[in-house]
């Protein structure tokens, strides 16, 4: 399982160093409406979770990202 820095990096086409916990689409323009729905597929699918459309709405950040997941129970 890769760590979740490494699969926002990867969806996202940046240096996994590029990523703090406040990165979110406001802050890096990679962070695009389309590569978000990406990074919720390969969440879920590196997690093996399921998002609510409330909760991939809520998803703003990489803080956000790990807080929804260790709600979820996901080894973070």
């Amino acid at each position: 399982m890769e760590s979740l820095i490494d699969v926002i990096a990867d969806v996202l086409e940046i240096p996994a160093g590029d990523l703090v916990e406040d990165t979110g689409p406001k802050t890096l323009s990679e962070w695009t409406s389309l590569k978000h729905i990406q990074l919720v597929i390969a969440l879920e699918e590196n997690y093996e979770v399921s998002f609510s459309s409330r909760e991939i709405r809520a998803l703003l950040s990489v803080a956000e990202v790990r807080r929804t997941l260790l709600e979820k129970g996901a080894a973070v």
